[in-house]
């Protein structure tokens, strides 16, 4: 009876030795591929979360916002607005001498030429009316208007200008400077005349060119 179990004993220990490899064999394929899946995972992860560039602090740099440029004022609107009833002062027919000064560029140092402007026959029918208004600088404007006397248009010889002085905008001194040949007898402000540049040696000189705007 010993001798005849022995045979069954050695089978089922054959049959246990075979199902032990197995699984451990399995278990060792698992592993192997959950460590290259891991890898493979973190990898993509490092890569997913790396948008580009980043500062010391973690976060995405940022492009240089472009630096603005000072070729208009801070606020337009308001600037325009400025301009435009300046030049409604200038030739309103009910405005003083000093409400015109105000709004002229150093109108004060060329009150006589204003008030001899305005105070002329043909001077003093001038009317205008702005159109347009385009800046050329944060403190310089040009200043597209029409220009009529009895309803009549007239040259303005260009378009005028407006400056920023003393926090306020003013009609450009050129630009009052040219409505004088709109006069009878209005004359130009010794100020109204740009000097001539000093000449460069062994260059000829020519005569001094009109203000700008002057129509001269």
């Amino acid at each position: 009876m010993t001798c005849a179990n022995r045979p069954a004993r050695h089978g089922t220990w054959a049959v246990t030795l075979a199902v032990t490899a197995l699984v451990l064999t399995g278990a060792c394929d698992d592993n192997d591929g959950g460590g290259d899946g891991g890898a493979t995972r973190t990898a993509r992860s490092s890569a997913a979360g790396s948008p580009g560039a980043t500062t010391a602090g973690g976060s995405p740099s940022l492009s240089a916002s472009p630096a603005p440029t000072a070729t208009a004022p801070s606020d337009p609107r308001q600037a325009e607005q400025e301009i435009r009833e300046a030049w409604t002062v200038l030739f309103d027919p009910k405005s003083s001498l000093d409400q015109r000064s105000d709004v002229v560029e150093d109108g004060d140092e060329n009150a006589l030429m204003i008030d001899n402007l305005f105070r002329d026959p043909s001077g003093s029918k001038l009317r205008a009316e702005v159109t347009s208004v385009s800046y050329t600088s944060d403190v310089r404007a040009e200043v597209a208007y029409d220009l009529t006397r009895e309803d009549r248009r007239l040259d303005p010889g260009g378009p005028g200008a407006a400056v920023l002085q003393d926090g306020g905008w003013k009609v450009a001194l050129r630009t009052v400077c040219a409505l004088t040949r709109h006069a009878e007898d209005a004359p130009e402000a010794p100020s109204c005349v740009v000097p001539p540049s000093s000449p460069v040696p062994g260059s000829a000189t020519g005569p001094a060119s009109s203000p700008a705007g002057t129509g001269r």
